[in-house]
């Protein structure tokens, strides 16, 4: 493998091992990988600590260790209750081009009521299982043919509708209101997913070909540049004609981009991505399910604000119910923030960037019996000028206390 890399690549791999301390796993631990660390975070050694610890963490958190994470994706019921309303191809190494990269398709096109049918933490947990198919996939590549991979896509915007996202200052996509329309809280969920991907995945994604671009192409940068930071939008490139043959073999892209390849394990679609499933209320995501999950009334709500640039915490303790012993909380927040929960210093829920959408966000934590630990809802505001407003209703066996106007952790 080494014979890909650049003398300081090289020694940035080094850098990264000494600095990581012997925490990353094996299957992660490859001199192609801690490349893509190396130059997706630009060669610098405290956002690549900081970035990596907190995706390891994450990774364990949400069971993307597990040995059949790969092979089971498409069987998993969690993943396919948000696959379903968004047209994608199936991630695989049986769809891989000369120069090893992995080729998969995303429609731009599909429902906005999607906001209504889940919480945004479960919709984002599914977003990082798809990237980390993505990786785990690249990675079983590059040890059978010891030769670098990376993620193209092939981003379909024929039936994509931009009207709504020209101007980045409209009120669809003025991000400080409380209330937020479905496209205005559209556009801040696929913020938040680029973040997912740009601090979580760097230098994974190296292609976004753009097929069935609208006529007029200033239009797209209008919404690109609002939507991703400098070096994703260098990604995109532009399908003329044939040009996208220029970038991938014809025989890994679909029929219907003019190429070879059909998926019937998958679609019968000659774009190869699956059905996407009509959204009707009956799909709604139904408020307040968590507390019926451990039967118990709805907490009262309180709120709390959290100054700009300053963190919050939480403190509560486990609960019992006829179900067992839970930590639970439903919450809206007026920006994004990011929130994770701690059992005394031990992080234990994953920690992300969220928005909430028509729907509240609502989890829990189910506890040992005789768990009678403190637990910390963590959150940050990362806005510099704004304060973060909370509205949360929270199942704790102790009164609830909290200590506002931290600093950002470190």
């Amino acid at each position: 493998m080494t014979e890909y890399l650049t003398e300081q690549e090289l020694e940035g791999v080094r850098k990264i091992r000494e600095v990581m301390g012997g925490s990353i796993p094996q299957d992660l631990d490859t001199e192609f990988n801690l490349r893509r660390w190396w130059n997706g975070h630009h060669q610098d050694l405290t956002v690549i600590k900081e970035k990596f610890s907190s995706y390891l963490h994450n990774r364990r958190l949400m069971g993307f260790e597990r040995p059949d994470f790969a092979d089971t994706f498409y069987q998993r019921e969690e993943f396919m209750e948000i696959v379903q309303y968004f047209g994608m191809s199936r991630i695989s190494e049986d769809c891989v081009s000369s120069d090893n990269a992995v080729v998969f398709v995303e429609s731009g096109e599909f429902d906005h009521k999607v906001v209504y049918v889940s919480t945004i933490s479960k919709y984002l947990r599914v977003f990082f299982a798809c990237c980390e198919l993505v990786l785990q996939t690249i990675l079983r590549i590059e040890k059978k043919t010891g030769r670098p991979s990376y993620g193209l896509c092939i981003f379909d915007m024929g039936r994509l509708s931009l009207a709504n996202h020209i101007n980045p200052m409209s009120s669809c996509n003025q991000v400080w209101e409380w209330e937020k329309s479905p496209l205005e809280l559209q556009i801040m969920v696929f913020k938040v997913r680029a973040l997912i991907w740009e601090d979580n995945y760097p230098d994974m994604i190296q292609k976004i070909v753009v097929v069935n671009p609208p006529y007029f192409i200033g239009i797209i940068w209008k919404v690109v540049k609002f939507l991703l930071k400098e070096k994703q939008q260098k990604l995109l490139y532009f399908n003329k004609g044939t040009s996208l043959f220029d970038f991938v073999d014809r025989d890994v892209v679909p029929v219907a981009y003019g190429g070879n390849r059909k998926d019937p394990l998958w679609s019968n679609n000659d774009d190869c991505c699956n059905d996407k499933k009509l959204i009707t209320e009956d799909d709604y995501y139904q408020h307040g399910l968590i507390w019926n999950l451990i039967d118990i009334q709805e907490p009262d709500f309180v709120h709390i604000s959290v100054k700009a640039h300053k963190r919050c915490l939480i403190r509560c303790t486990p609960q019992n119910t006829q179900k067992g012993r839970f930590v639970a909380w439903r919450f809206s927040l007026s920006d994004q923030a990011e929130f994770t929960v701690y059992r005394g210093k031990e992080q234990v829920y994953p920690r992300m960037r969220l928005v909430t959408t028509e729907v509240d966000d609502e989890d829990l934590i189910h506890c040992s019996e005789d768990d009678d630990s403190e637990y910390f809802l963590e959150f940050t505001n990362n806005n510099r000028f704004l304060a973060l407003s909370i509205k949360i209703a929270l199942f704790t066996g102790s009164p609830l206390i909290t200590d506002t106007d931290l600093p950002p952790a470190s």
